[in-house]
């Protein structure tokens, strides 16, 4: 089987070796997950690895920065397709490679034990932004969402008491939560199982002549990083390790805590 995965990786390759375009990607900013500035970006490097020899670029900026690139035509695809938004006809999109497990988070206990969004019915709850403007939770009317910006944002109007709740991804929350025991302050009650569970996808614009074989050459690149055991090892922080959240950003709320 293994002989056969390389045979079928080779083959990709072969045709990519066939033109000298290089594929121009971006994503949405996020810290630890889509980053620039050698800081932690755990998407972004598995994209890499899975991308392997074939030349790319993968370019973190904004919303709005990354959505003009994309019209204009400056970049070819993005790496975070989020499965709470719509398929557009103009994209070609990969198998999902990641899953988003969105938990609910607080410094209340019986946040362990919250299961379904209607248990927040009429909470103020607090979301990024990255998963509120999308098309599934727009129209999600359970909950009043109290929108931030970034992790952080969402974080900070917890700790200030703007939010009883917050709602991020469960890797993220775990990585806050090395830094509150570091510090010996109790850590954040999170539920037991997602509210949410976001697959994530690369997609690719059909105007793009090489979409469809950037596709196939990045799943087949991640089903080798999932059968050897890299995928977890790059995408997952070890338990263990020191945060891979920017600890000078979050000092201030840490000292308020």
């Amino acid at each position: 089987m293994l002989k056969l995965a390389w045979f079928a990786a080779s083959l990709l390759l072969v045709g990519f070796s066939s033109y000298a375009q290089e594929v121009r990607l971006v994503g949405n900013k996020v810290e630890t997950f889509i980053n620039d500035r050698n800081q932690s970006s755990r998407l972004t490097d598995l994209v890499e690895a899975a991308l392997g020899d074939i030349e790319h670029s993968i370019t973190a900026t904004t919303q709005a920065w990354s959505g003009s690139g994309l019209r204009n035509g400056q970049y070819n695809g993005y790496i975070d397709h989020y499965s709470l938004n719509d398929f557009d006809q103009n994209y070609i999109y990969s198998s999902p490679y990641v899953t988003l497990d969105l938990h609910v988070a607080s410094t209340d206990a019986n946040a362990q034990e919250i299961s379904k969004l209607d248990e927040l019915y009429r909470e103020r709850v607090g979301l990024e932004t990255r998963f509120a403007n999308t098309d599934q939770v727009r129209s999600q009317r359970t909950v009043k969402w109290a929108r931030a910006q970034d992790f952080f944002s969402n974080i900070e109007q917890l700790a200030e008491q703007r939010v009883n709740y917050v709602v991020a991804d469960l890797i993220m929350l775990q990585e806050m939560n090395k830094m509150l025991i570091a510090i010996d302050q109790e850590p954040l009650y999170i539920s037991q199982n997602p509210i949410l569970r976001v697959d994530v996808s690369l997609a690719m614009h059909t105007r793009f002549d090489q979409a469809q074989q950037t596709i196939d050459a990045f799943e087949n690149g991640i089903e080798q990083l999932r059968t050897s055991g890299e995928l977890a090892s790059i995408y997952v922080p070890a338990s263990g390790a020191q945060s891979t959240l920017d600890q000078a950003l979050y000092r201030d709320i840490l000292k308020r805590w």
